[in-house]
């Protein structure tokens, strides 16, 4: 009887986890850093869809569209995180654009892009490039900075 009541118990724990227990130590195994290079928790991430922004200073694009979306994070900030992966050349430069953009979101630690495992996990080919993955850590999308479809996801 004990045995089925364990049982009982370990199911309904799992019906009723949320999309809030997702680990996303998995997904950022390293953690994240803020703009002066300080570790950051992962605990603002929970329950929320997670945009992991690709983007560098050097890149035109990149610079044009990120103000965009800061504005866009800070009137979202309650349904979405984003991690920033920096694709600059040396961290120096990273920190700088984080600075200089006033990301007000963590980042991966640096890598060259050739280290960078989540570049080569979503095939990401070009920057600007959001990978969106939904509040259960799943992937949902990847696109070059369409915030219409991330408010869209955001609505659902």
């Amino acid at each position: 009887m004990l045995r089925l009541v364990a049982v009982l118990w370990l199911c309904l724990g799992a019906t009723l986890s949320t999309a809030a227990d997702f680990d996303w130590k998995t997904r950022f195994p390293e953690g994240l850093v803020n703009a002066e290079g300080k570790p950051m928790e992962l605990d603002g991430l929970k329950g929320k869809v997670v945009a992991v922004y690709f983007s560098a200073h050097w890149c035109p694009p990149c610079r044009t569209f990120t103000p965009e979306l800061v504005k866009f994070a800070h009137e979202n900030q309650a349904k979405l995180a984003v991690v920033f992966v920096g694709c600059d050349r040396t961290p120096a430069q990273m920190f700088a654009y984080m600075k200089e953009a006033k990301m007000p979101w963590g980042a991966v630690p640096f890598k060259p892009m050739t280290d960078q495992a989540l570049i080569k996990e979503n095939d990401v080919k070009a920057i600007p490039t959001m990978v969106i993955f939904g509040k259960d850590g799943k992937w949902l999308r990847k696109d070059h900075g369409d915030l219409v479809a991330l408010a869209k996801l955001l609505a659902e």
